[in-house]
Parts: C-alpha cells; sequence; structure tokens
C-alpha cells in the first residue's frame, strides 16, 4: 500500500458531506476493500457448481478465482479520471471537494474546474473503465464484463464514439495531463494485478460470454456490498490512511454482514428414504421410482414430469432438488409457480421442508412477488439486519436476510418461492439481469404447473432455459396436463437445440430448412411419465400409479337449465363447484343462486376481492371443503362460485362440477378438483360428474371466446368423450387437442378460419416476445457483453413485459361516510376509523396497503387507463395526499366508496359488497 504514490493515495472513491462531518474513502482503499470482499464471496459464499462453470470458461478455478478479485480490484479504475476527480460533493460542501483537490495537486496531478468538462456525461466511470482497460492491453471480454459492472453493458455505438480519442479531455486532460494522469492509472492497474497474484494484463484469461455473465453478476454484488457504508465506513480527511488496518477492517466487515453458511445438500438421499425423513411420510411408488431415475442419473439436467393432481408431485419434486444439488453442487432451490396466490400457497410446505435439511443451519429465503410485503408467514420470520447476533424461525432452519431483501437481489438468498415473472426475467434485457442469472445460477430451478404459460411467455421461458442449461442448472418442470408439444420445447430449450438450424440430409434439397419429425421421446403419450436428461442424452420412464381412477361422466349444460339442473342433483345435499371465465358471470350466477339456494349456501370467490377477504374466503373454503381429516366440517350443501383462481390455488374437493368450456389441459386441472379425496357422498353424487356450459351449438359465450380463441375451444368441444377415466385420459385428450395433426372427425363451420387466426395470434405473441429478450446462450461464441442489453425494459415494466396482459391498476378501497370521515373495508379491520389529514403511522399504513383491489378491466385498457389514474389521482389529492409521504402508500391510488358502498370512475359505477366482491355497471347516458 506504501509503495503506491501519494498521487494514487489521494484519489477519492467516495465522499460525503453529513451532520457537519467531511469523510472519504481512497480509491486504492475501495479497491483492497472490493478484492477482499471478492475472495471471501468467492471461497465462503459461492456454490462449487458455479465455481465449476466459470472456471470451465477462464481456464481452470485458480484462474477464475484471481480474475474475479481483478476485476473487483479494478472495476473504478474509471474514477481515476480529472472529470470524475472534480464531480462535486452531494450534498454540496464545497470545503471537502477544495481539500481533496489541493492534496492531488499538491502530489502533482493537474485539475480543472468541473464546469469545464462540457462533455461529463460522455464518459461516465464505468466506461472509462472499460476503454482504459482495452487501451492497456487487457481483453475486450474482460473489459466488457467491468463496463457492466453498474448493471448495464456498454452498447457497441457508445464503445466506439466515447473513447480517449473522442474525449480525452476527460480522460486526462488532454496533452496538459496525459503524463501524469497515464502514469497514475498505470500505478493502479499494476495495483489491481499484484492484488489478484496476475504477473501482468498478458496473464489476465479470456472468459467465455457464460463466465462473462456470471463474474458480471459477482462483481455488482462484490460492489454493492463494498460500498456499503455500513461494512466499510468512510474516513476522516485528516486521518491517515496507514491507521485504516485493512485486514482487520475486512474481518468486522464480513462478520457484521454474516451470510449464512449456504445449503450444502448431502447423499442423505442414498441411505434413507427422502420422503420420509423431509416430510414424514412413506413414499408411493410414484415417488420412489422419481427418486431412484433421478439418483442414476449422472449429468443431471432437465427433468419433465407429468403426474396426476394429487399425488405428490411438489414432494417428488423436493426430493429430487435434494438430489440434484448435491450432484451438482449447487446450494439452494427456486420454486417458480403461475401466481402469486399460488407462491403463497408453497411457501409454507417449503419452509417445512428447509426446516429438515438442517434446523441448525439458519439458511436464508426469499419469497419473491410484488406482495410478498403482505404475506403473514413470510413477515413473520425474523429479519436478520447484519448484527452477529441471528435469530432464526422457532421452526428452525430459515431467516430472511436483510441484504437479499429487494427485487434486485432477492433471487441471490439460498431458497426462493416467486412467480414465473422471477425466471421468465431472467431473458429480459433490464438491467442488473447479470444478478438474476447469477442466483439462478445458483441454485435447482422448479417450474410448476408448466402448461399454465402461454406462448409469449413461453418465448421468455424457453430462453431462460438456454441459460439455465449452459449454466448446468438442474431444472424440475412440474405439469398434469403438458401438450407434447410444449414438453419437447422446454427440453430443447434447455438443450439449446431449439437454436440450432434444421437442415435437410437430403442432398436434392440442398441446405434449405425441413420439417424434422419429433424424437419418440417428444411423440410419447405414457402417462404418468417422467422425460429428463443425462448429459445430452433425452430418457424417458413411464411412473407407476397406485391403480385407482375415476370415472367422470361429462355433459353440456345451457346456462338456463342450471337451477333446475342443481335442484335435481343437490336434493339430497352437495358440494359442488361452479367455475365460470369471467368475474362478471361469476357475480350474476351466484346471485341467482343465492336467491335459489338460499344466502349461506352459495360461496363466491374471484381475485376482485380485497385482500384480506380473499383470504378469509380461501381460508373458510380450506376448512369446509379441503382434505378429510384435517379438522374441516364439509356442509351438508355448498355451492361455490368461481374463476380461474380454482384451477390452481386451492386443494379442494367437489362432489359435483359445473364449469365453463376451456382449452383441454386447463378443463381437466378444473376437473381435478372433483372427486379429488377419498370420502362419502350424497347418493345423487357418488359417481363423479362433469356439466360443460357456455356452449350452443358451434358458438361459444362470447368472453370465453376472447380469453381463449376459438381454435382450442373447438377441438376441445369436439374431441370430449362422453365420459373419460382419469388420469389414464389425460394424456391422449391433451394431445390430440393440441396436436394440430390430429384430424377432427367433423369439422365445425369456421373451423378452417379459426385455426388460421390462432396461429396468427401465436406468431404475433412469439415476434413481440422476441423483441426484448436477449439473445441464446453460445457457449463458443467470442461474442462478449458489448450489446447484449441494447433494448433496455424499466424495472417498472419489467414484469408486465414478461406476460403478454393488458395494464392493470389495483386501488386501496376505503369507504368516506359520517360527515366524511373514513374507514375500512375489510371484515378484518372491523370498519375502523382512518384519521384524516395526517401521514398514517406504520401499522395503520401497512393494514391500508392491503387492502387493495384489481379495477375491471374495462376502466383499464389502453384507451380508458391514463384517463382512469387521472381521474384517481385528482381526487386522492383532495382526500388523501398525506398519504404519499407514507413509505408502504407512496405512489397507491385509493377508491374511495360512500356511504352506499358506492363510487363513480369514468363511466361506470363501482361497488363493493363483502359477499359479491367489486362490481360495475356502466351508467346509462342521461340527455340534457
Amino acid at each position: 500500500m506504501n509503495k503506491l504514490s501519494l498521487a494514487a493515495q489521494n484519489l477519492w472513491a467516495k465522499k460525503s458531506y453529513n451532520d457537519g462531518m467531511m469523510l472519504w474513502l481512497p480509491l486504492m482503499i475501495h479497491m483492497k476493500d472490493s478484492a477482499v470482499v471478492a475472495e471471501r464471496l468467492w471461497n465462503c459464499w459461492l456454490s462449487k457448481g458455479v465455481k465449476n462453470i466459470i472456471s470451465a470458461g477462464t481456464g481452470g478455478e485458480e484462474q477464475a478465482e484471481k480474475l474475479f478479485v481483478f476485476l473487483a480490484a479494478i472495476h473504478d479504475l474509471g474514477k481515476a479520471t480529472p472529470v470524475f476527480q472534480v464531480k462535486l460533493t452531494h450534498p454540496l460542501c464545497r470545503e471537502l471537494d477544495e481539500q481533496i483537490e489541493e492534496k492531488l495537486k499538491i502530489a502533482g496531478v493537474p485539475l480543472r474546474p468541473y464546469h469545464e468538462f462540457s462533455y461529463a456525461a460522455k464518459t461516465p466511470h464505468a466506461l472509462a473503465t472499460q476503454i482504459l482497460l482495452q487501451n492497456a492491453g487487457c481483453n475486450k471480454n474482460v473489459a466488457s464484463v467491468l463496463g457492466a459492472h453498474h448493471g448495464k453493458p456498454t452498447n457497441h455505438s457508445t464503445l466506439n464514439t466515447c473513447g480517449v480519442e473522442s474525449y480525452g479531455f476527460n480522460y486526462h486532460l488532454g496533452k496538459e495531463g496525459k503524463e501524469a494522469w497515464t502514469s497514475v492509472q498505470n500505478e493502479l492497474t499494476e495495483y489491481a494485478l499484484k492484488l489478484a497474484e496476475f504477473p501482468s494484463m498478458k496473464d489476465i484469461p479470456h472468459p467465455n460470454m457464460i463466465s462473462q455473465v456470471l463474474l458480471s453478476g459477482l462483481l455488482v454484488m462484490t460492489d454493492w456490498i463494498a460500498s456499503n457504508e455500513d461494512y466499510f465506513p468512510y474516513i476522516r480527511l485528516e486521518d491517515s490512511i496507514a491507521s485504516l488496518q485493512t485486514d482487520k477492517r475486512i474481518k468486522r466487515a464480513w462478520k457484521q454482514l454474516s451470510l449464512s453458511n449456504p445449503w450444502e445438500a448431502d447423499n442423505t438421499w442414498m441411505n434413507s428414504d427422502l420422503y420420509q425423513e423431509r416430510f414424514g411420510f412413506v413414499s408411493t411408488g410414484l415417488q420412489k421410482t422419481v427418486i431412484k431415475a433421478t439418483g442414476d442419473i449422472n449429468t443431471p439436467g432437465i427433468l419433465v414430469l407429468e403426474a396426476p393432481m394429487g399425488v405428490g408431485k411438489t414432494e417428488a419434486a423436493l426430493a429430487c432438488a435434494e438430489v440434484f444439488a448435491e450432484k451438482t453442487n449447487r446450494q439452494g432451490v427456486f420454486f417458480a409457480l403461475p401466481t402469486q396466490a399460488t407462491s403463497d400457497g408453497i411457501f409454507p410446505r417449503l419452509k417445512s421442508w428447509i426446516s429438515y435439511l438442517d434446523r441448525e443451519a439458519g439458511y436464508t429465503i426469499s419469497l419473491a412477488h410484488g406482495k410478498a410485503q403482505f404475506n403473514e408467514e413470510y413477515q413473520s420470520l425474523k429479519i436478520f439486519e447484519g448484527s452477529t447476533n441471528i435469530n432464526y424461525d422457532e421452526e428452525g432452519g430459515v431467516l430472511v436476510h436483510e441484504w437479499f431483501e429487494g427485487q434486485k437481489k432477492s433471487m441471490l438468498a439460498d431458497f426462493v418461492v416467486g412467480t414465473i415473472d422471477q425466471l421468465l426475467l431472467a431473458s429480459l434485457k433490464q438491467k442488473h439481469l447479470m444478478l438474476r442469472h447469477l442466483g439462478l445460477a445458483n441454485k435447482v430451478v422448479v417450474i410448476d404447473e408448466c402448461h399454465a404459460y402461454d406462448a409469449y411467455m413461453g418465448q421468455y421461458l424457453n430462453r431462460a432455459l438456454n441459460w439455465l442449461g449452459a449454466y448446468g442448472v438442474p431444472v424440475i418442470v412440474l405439469s398434469a396436463t403438458l401438450p407434447a408439444e410444449k414438453r419437447q420445447s422446454v427440453i430443447d430449450a434447455y438443450l439449446n437445440e431449439d437454436n440450432l438450424p434444421k437442415q435437410s440430409n437430403d442432398p436434392l434439397a440442398g441446405n434449405k430448412s425441413f420439417f424434422k419429425e419429433p424424437p419418440s421421446w417428444a411423440q410419447s403419450r405414457g402417462y404418468p411419465l417422467m422425460s429428463y436428461t443425462d448429459g445430452v442424452q433425452v430418457r424417458q420412464e413411464i411412473l407407476p400409479t397406485d391403480g385407482s381412477t375415476r370415472n367422470v361422466k361429462l355433459g353440456f349444460l345451457a346456462e338456463e337449465t342450471l337451477l333446475e339442473k342443481l335442484e335435481e342433483l343437490l336434493s339430497d345435499g352437495g358440494c359442488v363447484g361452479i367455475l365460470v371465465n369471467t368475474v362478471k358471470r361469476a357475480q350474476v350466477l351466484a346471485e341467482e343462486l343465492r336467491i335459489r339456494f338460499g344466502e349461506e349456501n352459495v360461496k363466491l370467490l374471484h381475485s376482485r376481492f380485497l385482500a384480506p377477504d380473499r383470504a378469509e374466503k380461501e381460508r373458510v373454503l380450506m376448512q369446509e371443503l379441503g382434505k378429510p381429516g384435517t379438522g374441516n366440517k364439509r356442509p351438508a350443501l355448498r355451492i361455490v362460485v368461481g374463476t380461474q383462481i380454482l384451477e390452481q390455488s386451492l386443494d379442494i374437493d367437489f362432489d359435483l362440477m359445473i364449469t365453463d368450456l376451456c382449452p383441454i389441459d386447463l378443463l381437466l386441472q378444473r376437473i381435478g378438483r372433483l372427486h379429488r379425496h377419498i370420502r362419502a357422498r350424497p347418493s345423487k353424487l357418488k359417481k363423479a360428474q362433469c356439466f360443460i356450459m357456455g356452449v350452443d351449438g358451434e358458438n361459444f359465450e362470447s368472453t370465453t371466446e376472447i380469453i381463449y380463441g376459438k381454435y382450442l375451444l373447438m377441438r376441445t368441444k369436439a374431441l370430449l368423450p362422453q365420459e373419460l377415466t382419469l388420469p389414464n385420459d389425460i394424456p391422449e385428450l391433451v394431445q390430440d387437442v393440441y396436436d394440430e395433426n390430429v384430424a377432427l372427425s367433423q369439422k365445425a363451420n369456421g373451423y378452417d378460419e379459426a385455426e388460421k387466426k390462432w396461429k396468427e395470434v401465436i406468431a404475433d405473441k412469439e415476434k413481440r416476445a422476441k423483441d426484448f429478450r436477449i439473445g441464446p446462450a453460445w457457449q463458443d461464441s467470442p461474442q462478449n457483453l458489448v450489446g447484449w442489453m441494447d433494448t433496455d425494459i424499466s424495472e417498472q415494466q419489467g414484469e408486465a413485459t414478461v406476460r403478454d396482459t393488458d395494464e392493470s391498476i389495483e386501488v386501496i378501497l376505503i369507504q368516506e361516510k359520517n360527515g366524511g370521515r373514513l374507514y375500512f373495508l375489510s371484515e378484518t379491520e372491523e370498519g375502523r376509523e382512518i384519521p384524516l389529514y395526517e401521514v398514517p403511522g406504520h401499522e395503520l399504513a401497512r393494514a391500508l396497503a392491503r387492502q387493495r383491489v384489481r379495477l375491471p378491466n374495462i376502466l383499464c385498457m389502453p384507451w380508458s387507463i391514463e384517463k382512469t389514474i387521472s381521474e384517481l389521482e385528482k381526487y386522492n389529492s383532495i382526500k388523501i395526499s398525506q398519504w404519499q409521504q407514507s413509505p408502504w402508500l407512496k405512489g397507491e391510488l385509493a377508491l374511495i366508496l360512500n356511504e352506499s358502498f358506492t363510487a363513480k370512475l369514468g363511466n361506470y359505477c363501482l361497488t363493493y359488497h363483502q359477499q359479491e366482491g367489486l362490481s360495475y355497471e356502466k351508467e346509462e347516458a342521461v340527455d340534457a
């Protein structure tokens, strides 16, 4: 350290003026801090599996570690430029700036006032680092990682136009300062090489693209830790650098950060029944076969498990994840589900599983979706804020570490539960994407309900799988109703086969692309079925079942005869589920049914209830209709009307099912809630029956057709049998409907046009999705990170971009009454009053933030959404402007209902009712 010149010692990396104190951090100290953090992360946090991937692309583990340390040490070289060194302190402290500048001038480094740098914005310090290193002889692959350390790689245009030749004044004050500034830049480069133990620049390896992305993620993580003033405090100007005692400084910082020891999966699976060890039950034949096959795989890759609803796929997936983690040296699991509700549902099960891995370990866990702050179980976990005293959850094994909180860092925790968006975002050109890749590369990834992802999402899913395959990340895909085409799609994507040109071997065909017959594993209709890769080989195994089957009688039902049919079948009682495709239809049907069968016998569940009300309704339904023997009290008569949320989020069991028509895979998911468990049934409902509505001859209910498209509805209707046997008929039905080569015995009128339109819609979805995806993971490409993310998506747009949906608006729903006073609506808050004209305190603000509901789509269409937001903002500014000063409520919109529980918004009258949820009616035009 003392060998560095006075000029190098007096360059600053960070400075601040707080509470009258002038503080700074010398650049050389930040370089040392960062280098040592990199060493600690590599040796104490990063999984062996990720080290192996990086090492394979850099020439060995020793070289890889040294490269990472060099990147950490040199990443802020761009701050050793005159344009950076004369930047002003924020908040402004002219005395601090002048004293630092004076030190540099005394050391012989020329400076100019900041206002003379007319093009300061052209050379941000990350770009300057990249350009200075390239000019010093560093290879472009390494330099591109340095240019990306603020979360976005440099683009080609910037790199070509903002170099030393164009903006030499920024880099070294032109001829006047070139010698002095180049000298100090070279000195710091040599210092970084020495910290990393590289003899010279030419000894630095050339990492491939895969290694570059992971090293980039590690570099961002390192920089964020080393830049945290709580861990690495700044010093006073009068303090000597020698007094810092850098070794003690890093030990103290690492202890304060206190990243928990990562999970290291052991070989328990070799000698024990993992299902008994982790879940406390004896495994089924299917589960035993899955774990045995998993254990026999030499090089784990992707495993696709297609099996009926309710057979324990989740437990099988977690057992497989444990085996794969041990075999591939991964140290965590990411469990991806379709919705926030399903993520919340699986969270307690994953948490319980983790606690059985090691009750004393204190592994970090994260719930990664937009409403995680409202999940009571997640919030109840002890938050570890970086002190040395860790408070474990009483059930053992898990904690929430503050450093891993937040959208950008949540994927870095050991165990993560979240929506599929968190995986799809790994293929979106978005700032700090490399952190998401690093988090995923460190884990085993489980993708549940894979059938639920449409063609648009599928483009992002496949690109994410390209990269997971390149990283060697084990992936487990689960579905009860997976079309064979989607099975092939995810496996090909993982093997990067979907990016290879498919050329004809026919010499007469030249090099023209041609349709290639799918391999046999892609066409298999075995069920339950496990398809998996071992290296590049794809294998399959049909799994055993317990032999039990359910015969379900199917029939179509005209909606006008629904009430009579229910009266006939429910004369001896029973619990029926009625699933329709829109909230509006559900609300109308529920009202009709209450009139006929009594208010106390009809329940309604959809997405437009207040979040606490919906959670309470789901809890009651689980209590009434859940598994036998769980303390539930099944009513003699219950009619549940719901929307698509009943397809996935609740393990409930109906005696009778009535549903709107939908594509076959989703229809079978709904039927999976029929006679789901073994129990006594009313006499007329001892045999499983499912009636299908929304069909009138060759026509379909209008909104159903808009949601799902006419083509798949036509094929589903045409291929439905009068009776099906579960699970035996699942693969045949799903594959027949989705295989366009399976001809229909008779085409409905307009079938060809519907098929053409469906293909056009799919092609359009795929094209739009491709516009913002990163490129494929070419392992042997000479490519580097430059230009990797030229099309950037803002954080706010990110999740919306990976789902092909219209924008939506969620509002906080409250009521105004008693002369302008405000009140809660939800039953859980018992209508308590909300103080006016003050900033809500923490507890009140958090409770208010839970009172959210999604507005009807009609108010969120492209032609109406801006007007809706504007109208809400205008009224909010009058009544509750103080809310914007609360961290919980900043940016939130509220819909304030009157004493009649209604509000006017746009041309619509909205009403909230505890039983109905949020409903709307268009106001009639009034003649002037």
